[in-house]
């Protein structure tokens, strides 16, 4: 309670002791301590629990300050998670990638066991096709999918500053601050679009990890705010990532199956299909 309170309750305290001391059954003596040292010794002992009680609080929002400040600066200052020779690739596929067409893929795009690619014409600026090169089942994209495995590792094993965010988790609506984000279960874009907001530090990391599948609905988007940048933003899938078309991905995914691009899907990053496949159509990606 307030201090304030507190004086209120010794004056009210006080009447009360005066009362019985204007009592006159009482001895001379009797009354004389109860009009003089009784309501002092209340008075300094209401004051002194108020003082306990200020610097109490007050420690406790330092405290908590404190915390914040710590956790800040643990998410800011976390390294980012290291690419190696997959950082050249848009898109690496395990098993397979196929184009239903009218895609445009800024960077290399491979295969480390299969041999099933689009077929492109050479790239021209401003027209759907390959800026890079493929790689099918070829020593450098079996390179790459080794240092894709070496940073989802990394990021599996990462714990400091995590968040968890609960089990089937809806990303829509929010914004967040760089750190490490979990679920049990499940991560949702379908109810609004996500802002990521780097605070003003562009080489800040963001990571969303789960165990099950990323999806998204029609038209949604995530968002880059305060210098974030897609390469410095990872995403883990257990399992698979589905997104629906016309959606907004920013930075690197990896899914343990397939990833799946509905028509006119826009993804700022990288692509690495870690199981069966990738799968685009009409999809512009690719990392600057």
């Amino acid at each position: 309670c307030k201090c304030d309170d507190k004086v209120d309750m010794v004056t009210r305290e006080r009447g009360a002791f005066e009362n019985v001391a204007r009592d006159p059954e009482r001895p001379i003596m009797s009354r004389f301590l109860l009009q003089q040292v009784s309501p002092l010794c209340l008075t300094v002992a209401v004051l002194l629990a108020c003082a306990v009680a200020s610097a109490t609080a007050e420690h406790a929002a330092t405290t908590q300050d404190q915390q914040a400040s710590l956790f800040r600066l643990c998410s800011l200052g976390r390294a980012t998670v290291e690419l190696g020779s997959a950082e050249h690739f848009a898109v690496l596929s395990t098993g397979s990638v196929t184009d239903a067409g009218g895609s445009q893929i800024n960077g290399d795009m491979g295969t480390s066991t299969g041999t099933t690619l689009p077929v492109y014409a050479p790239y021209s600026p401003g027209t759907p096709g390959l800026n890079g090169d493929l790689h099918p089942n070829t020593a450098t994209a079996i390179d790459a999918r080794a240092a894709a495995i070496s940073a989802l590792d990394d990021i599996k094993s990462r714990s400091d500053c995590e968040t968890e965010l609960g089990g089937d988790v809806e990303l829509g609506g929010r914004t967040l601050t760089p750190g490490l984000y979990t679920s049990t279960e499940s991560m949702h874009l379908t109810s609004g679009n996500l802002i990521l907001d780097a605070l003003g530090h562009p080489n800040a990391v963001f990571i969303f990890r789960t165990p099950g599948l990323i999806t998204s609905t029609e038209n949604r988007k995530v968002l880059l705010a305060g210098g974030a940048n897609p390469n410095h933003i990872f995403w883990s899938a257990g399992t698979g990532a589905n997104f629906a078309a016309y959606t907004t991905m920013e930075g690197n995914i990896f899914a343990g199956t397939e990833i799946t691009y509905a028509a006119y899907c826009t993804h700022h990053g990288r692509a690495f299909a870690m199981g069966t496949a990738c799968t685009l159509s009409s999809t512009l990606i690719g990392a600057e």
